[in-house]
């Protein structure tokens, strides 16, 4: 089959081809390549700024283990109810300053790599009421809270590189995983101490019963 007749080779720079050979306005064609140049500069940008994107998200999901790892093998001093817990989450790199990149960058994704700050912000500020009111939840929420951000950052990473058609990154430690199985043994932990404070309550409650004052 004849290439110019064949869909699948068609594209806008052949099509503008064609269109100079098939003696359409010189004008018209100019303008086309031009539009078609911009476009592709812009997916460029996207790209690029979504691989600086994940790279750096895919840091601190690598920072939130090792916040995890070091809480972990924490040093209880003497005479301290509680090891020496890190109680801040690392910090967020600054994202890229490029105004058009992010302007051309896919929605969802900006949506949430924009948001992202704000959550990391939120497990902060649950981290600090923890410690402040319900000390003796804090390791789980220290656990739960890192760990959790730290996988929303490596999903965010993996999206970016999906949606633009980037490399996969270069594992030699497995963040996610070690995360995910944080995130899940956290939770579930959380869970059970829930239960037995209810537990606990109710039997405190029911000997009231049989002892009114």
């Amino acid at each position: 089959m004849n290439q110019i007749f064949d869909p699948t080779n068609w594209d806008l720079l052949s099509l503008l081809k064609t269109a100079v050979g098939a003696g359409i306005g010189t004008a018209a064609v100019q303008g086309g390549i031009a539009l078609y140049r911009e476009r592709t500069l812009k997916n460029e940008h996207a790209a690029y700024l979504a691989l600086r994107l994940a790279v750096l998200l895919e840091a601190y999901a690598s920072e939130c283990c090792d916040f995890y790892f070091d809480n972990a093998n924490a040093e209880q001093l003497p005479n301290e109810p509680y090891p020496s817990w890190n109680t801040r989450l690392p910090d967020l790199p600054e994202y890229p300053d490029d105004t058009e990149a992010w302007r051309t960058l896919d929605k969802k994704l900006l949506a949430k790599c924009l948001n992202f700050p704000n959550r990391v912000h939120a497990s902060q500020n649950a981290i600090a009421a923890c410690g402040e009111h319900t000390m003796d939840d804090l390791d789980i929420a220290l656990d739960e809270h890192a760990s959790a951000r730290g996988a929303e950052a490596w999903e965010i990473a993996s999206a970016l590189r999906e949606t633009y058609g980037l490399d996969r990154a270069e594992i030699v430690f497995d963040y996610y995983t070690a995360l995910q199985k944080v995130l899940k043994q956290s939770r579930e932990k959380r869970k059970r101490r829930e239960e037995g404070q209810w537990s606990f309550l109710s039997e405190i409650s029911a000997r009231e019963k049989d002892f009114p004052t």
